[in-house]
């Protein structure tokens, strides 16, 4: 078993003073904000339930109430993450001392994570990233790091493509070079929205099938039988069975939906030793691996086995229009039934 320091204990005021004077005089702020917030929304309400019986607001009624209404909503986020800078002080002293402890850097803003495979969107490739990591340990080059463990969220446009999570904790780890596309969904914690097509899925001997679904390109599950050999499959089963993996070019993805500050101390040295257990384990199977289909064997994928192919979701689509304009004629034909 890999050993890792112990996760720091809450820090106290003095310490959050000391790393950030302000940050309790920014809380104080907060405290009257909300509150203002609040109430602008409930005069909205009484605005728009006619409360006020005044003349000259019958004609701008609608008006007023928005303005009321988007004020307020304004005030309350403003207030709330105001309230919340002591806690992520907190948050950050921890994640720092636990980072120097294990030979980690701590960056509050760990910046944007490429596009790459189902977890960070591929569809945004050649886009500016749309996922942003924040309170991220990291170790190797700062443009390039070989490993990273933070929380990324989604900060693109509404035209942007998502990955299946808005919020996700995430450790994203180097390999030795790139390698076929894998996906390995955890069951426990749900199954992926917009996952790999089901047509992709491996079955697997053993208890692999009732934790994981696995799924690897057409053509290519030789290849990922190659990866998962008995011993990754046993490090996931014992080690890894909350989280997701990815396997995407030269980089393993772990993801965890449990990203909250009061996890912190559980899922922070969990992921990290997990994902040093799979790193090793994976790395001894990546170094020799071979696709003899790529111009390049050694170096290279070919274009067939980079990426998974995703699920459709014209059947949902479709599914919903069944439902919106069936029921209506079932009930319809009901009713013709009954009165015939």
């Amino acid at each position: 078993m890999i050993a890792l320091p112990p996760y720091p204990k809450r820090a106290s005021s003095a310490e959050v003073r000391q790393v950030a004077p302000s940050a309790y005089r920014v809380a104080a702020a907060g405290v009257v904000v909300l509150p203002c917030g609040v109430a602008l929304l409930l005069l909205a309400a009484l605005v728009q339930l006619g409360i006020s019986t005044a003349d000259w607001l019958d004609g701008i009624r609608g008006l007023v109430v928005t303005i009321l209404f988007w004020s307020g909503v304004v005030a309350v986020v403003i207030g709330v993450s105001l309230l919340q800078q002591p806690a992520e002080v907190r948050r950050g002293i921890a994640l720092s001392r636990f980072g120097r402890e294990a030979g980690l850097e701590y960056v509050r803003s760990g910046g944007p994570v490429e596009a790459r495979g189902v977890f960070f969107t591929d569809g945004a490739a050649g886009r500016t990233p749309v996922y942003q990591s924040e309170f991220e340990l990291r170790s190797g080059p700062s443009l390039s790091p070989d490993l990273r463990l933070g929380v990324a969220t989604f900060r693109g446009n509404k035209n942007d493509p998502r990955g299946p999570r808005p919020v996700f904790r995430f450790l994203e780890l180097r390999l030795p070079r790139p390698v076929p596309h894998v996906m390995i969904d955890s069951l426990r914690n749900g199954r992926l929205r917009e996952g790999p097509s089901a047509v992709q899925r491996l079955r697997l001997e053993g208890d692999v099938d009732r934790h994981f679904a696995v799924y690897a390109p057409r053509g290519y599950e030789r290849d990922a039988l190659q990866l998962l050999t008995p011993d990754v499959l046993i490090c996931l089963i014992d080690h890894g069975r909350a989280w997701d993996v990815e396997i995407v070019d030269d980089r393993v993805i772990v993801a965890s939906t449990r990203f909250r500050q009061r996890q912190d101390a559980t899922e922070v040295p969990g992921l990290l030793r997990f994902a040093l257990l799979l790193g090793a384990e994976l790395r001894t199977q990546v170094a020799p691996y071979t696709d003899p289909r790529a111009e390049n064997p050694r170096t290279q994928v070919s274009a067939a086995g980079r990426r998974l192919r995703r699920r459709s979701m014209w059947w949902q689509a479709l599914l919903l229009i069944g439902i919106i304009f069936g029921t209506p004629a079932l009930i319809l034909g009901v009713l013709l039934l009954i009165i015939g």
